[in-house]
């Protein structure tokens, strides 16, 4: 009977053990559950999201450029082959041949001749008709080299814009599927943190005062304000934060690349001591841009879901001036 019980027992602690097992296993996942978003790691990843949108644009101004080339080698091919065919007309299929197969070509008809006078007569003229030949020959080969070379460079750029293509498709994808995961993060933040991320205004409570070019330029950035932002956005009415600041400077006169980091190189480095309005602000990794507006504020496009604002100067690192 004792037995039965002290069985009975182990059996109970087997259980209990076994269910507090169980607990724990299913226990651990809770304890390594993503953290809770904070508006740092939301900025931190849109800034991420950003840099991925200027890395699209870079492409775009690739493909740009090498839709050029391939306009430009288009325009060459079809001026070679004019030459080519001019060529080829005049010395005709069969003489190609002829000189390709028998170099010694009508001088063969010659040797049966009885007249040795007529055989020499006949052999100057065949040289001097070789000479020519040859001559057109070489030329020939000359332009049919070059439109071969001129065909090939223009499938390595046919290649090349394919490939772009992709690389900014699988790219946006990317940023569409990164972006919709930070909108659920936000709307998991309290009211006050996201007021806190959403911090910029499209009200100016002062009059910006620059000089030269520069006023130009932020009265055309400060014209956008309440403009919704757009990955890729260069205007009218949609902008990205470097196609802003790229519009905004070419509205006076000056033309800036199309990308955050180009940009940057573009500018004369100063200090956060000399900035003046009209100077360009960025982010240390080039992943956002905006324009100085005098007294600590910025212009600038933000991101999606957002409008060009007006925004205070933290997060910005590195300083640049135009002209």
């Amino acid at each position: 009977m004792r037995l039965s019980r002290d069985r009975a027992r182990s059996r109970a602690l087997v259980a209990v053990s076994s269910l507090a097992i169980v607990g724990a296993l299913f226990a651990f996942p809770s304890a390594q559950a993503d953290p809770a978003p904070t508006v740092e790691s939301i900025e931190a990843a849109l800034h991420k999201i950003e840099a991925m949108n200027e890395q699209v644009n870079q492409i775009g101004v690739r493909t740009k450029q090498t839709r050029n080339e391939i306009a430009d080698l288009s325009d060459d091919i079809s001026e070679a082959l004019v030459g080519y065919n001019q060529q080829k007309e005049q010395l005709s299929t069969a003489i190609v041949q002829q000189q390709m197969d028998a170099p010694l070509g009508p001088t063969v008809n010659l040797f049966g001749s009885g007249d040795p006078e007529q055989f020499l007569a006949g052999l100057g003229a065949v040289q001097a008709l070789n000479s020519t030949r040859a001559d057109a020959l070489e030329q020939f080969g000359e332009t049919s080299k070059a439109l071969k070379n001129r065909r090939s460079q223009l499938e390595d750029r046919q290649d090349e814009l394919a490939d772009a293509k992709k690389q900014s498709a699988k790219t946006r994808k990317e940023i569409r599927k990164q972006y919709e995961a930070i909108k659920a993060q936000i709307e998991q933040l309290s009211p006050a943190d996201q007021a806190k991320l959403d911090s910029g205004s499209t009200e100016l409570d002062f009059e910006p005062v620059a000089s030269g070019r520069a006023q130009t330029a932020i009265n055309f950035a400060l014209a956008q304000l309440g403009e919704p932002y757009a990955w890729g956005g260069t205007g009218p009415n949609r902008w990205d934060c470097s196609g802003l600041v790229m519009k905004a400077w070419a509205a006076a006169g000056i033309s800036l690349p199309r990308v955050v980091g180009p940009q940057y190189a573009a500018t004369r480095h100063i200090s956060a001591s000399q900035l003046q309005p009209g100077d360009l602000v960025f982010y240390g990794g080039m992943s956002h841009v905006g324009m100085y507006i005098g007294k600590g504020r910025v212009v600038h496009a933000p991101r999606p879901g957002r409008s060009v604002e007006i925004t205070g100067l933290g997060g910005y690192s590195k300083f640049g001036r135009v002209g």
